[in-house]
């Protein structure tokens, strides 16, 4: 009788030990995947959400969070698409965040910002480009996109950009882009 006490007392402490082990593992491992990671993943886990993004030059832009990749996140906002570099956030406020908003969203994706402006190009999307701190750098339509820059030629807003109607070419490099808006309607 003893020796059946003495037993299981001894398996209720290893039985006690492991569990406060594996919660330790578990605390540790939950501190080195937040401290790993990136504004993409915290962003992919926002997609569907509405978000306010307060960029560079005071300028909010509200809206929701489309697709992203590592270097920019897509909103979908009431005037206008904005295609938003990741360098020109400088802080993403949102309602209370809800069950589903802390579930992990769709990994960004490898798109890079270069594609996703030929896809732009293709569709002959007007835009303003604006620089990381909200002055407008050139409006128009794309007509190339390099590795590392991109041409837009300036046009009346009401033409479509030919020849005739095109008064200057800016080339911009993609460094120097902060947000992109492509209004609704063109």
């Amino acid at each position: 009788m003893r020796w059946d006490s003495l037993f299981e007392d001894l398996e209720s402490q290893l039985q006690a030990q492991l569990e406060a082990q594996f919660r330790d593992e578990v605390a540790e491992n939950i501190r080195i995947e937040r401290a790993t990671e990136k504004l993409a993943g915290k962003l992919a886990s926002l997609a569907g959400c509405t978000v306010h993004l307060h960029l560079a030059g005071s300028v909010e832009a509200v809206g929701t969070v489309g697709p992203m990749g590592e270097d920019y996140v897509c909103l979908d906002a009431e005037a206008s698409s904005l295609l938003v570099t990741v360098k020109a956030i400088q802080r993403i406020t949102m309602a209370s965040p809800s069950r589903s908003a802390a579930l992990p969203g769709p990994e960004p994706s490898p798109v890079k910002l270069p594609a996703l402006l030929r896809g732009l190009l293709r569709d002959r999307s007007r835009m303003r480009i604006h620089d990381g701190w909200g002055k407008l750098l050139a409006e128009g339509t794309p007509t190339q996109i390099g590795h590392d820059f991109l041409i837009i030629a300036a046009h009346p807003r009401d033409e479509f950009p030919r020849e005739s109607s095109i008064t200057e070419h800016s080339i911009v490099p993609l460094a120097a882009i902060g947000w992109i808006s492509i209004p609704r309607g063109y």
